[in-house]
């Protein structure tokens, strides 16, 4: 703030000296070196002495006057005095037959103090007379004008002087990229929003932040397709940095039919430690190379979120999977344990049928048909059951 005032008094100083005498304008130049300097109780006497002086020698001069007392506000705000130099400032802007020019320097430095004092609805006016008032008011008036606006969350009326400033400015800065954007956001005006995250990533392609916000738009939006790029961009720059990151990237890539390519970079982050290997990402590596046909892969997978989290859901379709490959002796030792968990009347009547199944195939005839016969009592299972449990008895006849 403190050099922010002192650019505009100094450059407008000088524009102005031709309508104050010499003397009157290298004493306020030395005021203002002198503020802008190292202060002392003693040399800030003396300041606040000559600018009394000066403010009681001008009272017929509406330009010394007014600069005087623009000086004396800068002295306060240096001193954190921001209210006494708001004072100085309504003072100041007060006086008659003052330029244009000199009227909206004044309005300005007392505009950027009310802002800084949180006094957004005081800012707001000042800020407007400005733009209403200047053939060209500055991107910079336009933008403070948009942040007091905002900081009273007032996007609508905000949004068109920040992006006035954007668009006055050949290259805006981040902040008001960033002011256009959410607002846009915050008005649900997404097509907008897009445009404004797009210069973001264009202008600041290191900034984690905007690729995610990038993406996050496009799935908003349904554009699936580009989220699913700029989420793998991202994931290729490394701005990835928790499961869900991880997470949203494979569902974004699965939706565009590429599993596969999901499966490899979730187990080589997980390889490598870049993610931990919770429930969640192991159980989006095995969708991945279910529906990538890799089964192996996804048996393996299962496998692991069964032995870590012994879920139910789990167990069945292992054993179903291990059923498929006739892997008898695993599903001997996979049904036992997943008949001391919580499964349907339906579940539980395929796992005794598989049990015996399995005991009958490596050769433990007995426990083949104990099994064959709890499966007969249920429903889900009770036809094959039997239908094996007669199968056995001919056989061993």
């Amino acid at each position: 703030m403190r050099l922010i005032l002192l650019f505009l008094i100094f450059i407008n100083a000088s524009v102005f000296a031709s309508s104050i005498s010499p003397g009157t304008y290298n004493a306020l130049n030395e005021l203002q070196e002198d503020i802008a300097g190292e202060l002392t109780p003693k040399s800030i006497d003396s300041i606040r002495e000559e600018l009394d002086d000066l403010i009681s020698s001008l009272k017929s001069n509406p330009l010394g006057l007014a600069l005087s007392l623009q000086t004396l506000a800068q002295l306060e705000t240096v001193l954190g005095n921001n209210k006494q130099a708001q004072i100085h400032l309504y003072k100041a802007i007060a006086i008659d037959d003052l330029e244009i020019t000199t009227l909206n320097q004044l309005r300005a430095m007392l505009g950027y103090s009310l802002y800084s004092m949180d006094d957004h609805q005081s800012a707001i006016p000042i800020l407007k007379d400005i733009i209403e008032s200047s053939e060209s008011p500055s991107a910079n008036i336009y933008a403070l004008l948009a942040a007091s606006y905002y900081s009273i969350q007032d996007y609508r009326l905000g949004l068109p002087y920040i992006e006035q400033a954007c668009k006055l400015s050949k290259q805006p800065k981040e902040g008001w990229l960033q002011m256009a954007f959410s607002g846009h956001y915050q008005l649900k005006n997404y097509e907008m929003a897009s445009r404004y995250v797009d210069l973001l990533v264009f202008n600041h392609p290191e900034k984690r932040d905007y690729w995610q916000q990038k993406a996050g738009l496009h799935q908003l939006r349904e554009e699936y397709n580009l989220a699913a790029i700029t989420k793998e961009l991202s994931y290729k720059k490394g701005f990835l940095q928790k499961n869900s990151d991880y997470t949203n990237l494979g569902q974004l890539l699965a939706s565009q039919g590429e599993p596969y390519k999901v499966a490899l970079i979730i187990e080589k982050n997980i390889n490598s430690q870049e993610i931990k290997s919770d429930e969640k990402i192991l159980n989006l590596l095995y969708q991945s190379w279910l529906q990538a046909k890799e089964i192996n892969k996804a048996k393996e997978v299962l496998s692991i979120l069964y032995d870590q989290y012994t879920v139910s859901k789990y167990g069945y379709t292992l054993l179903q999977l291990y059923v498929d490959d006739q892997d008898w002796e695993k599903v001997v030792k996979l049904s036992s344990g997943l008949l001391k968990l919580e499964l349907t009347d339906d579940q539980k009547g395929k796992v005794f049928l598989y049990q015996g199944l399995a005991n009958y195939r490596i050769g433990n005839s007995k426990k083949a048909r104990i099994s064959l016969g709890r499966a007969s009592a249920f429903k889900s299972s009770s036809s094959q059951a039997k239908s094996w449990m007669s199968y056995i008895k001919q056989m061993e006849t």
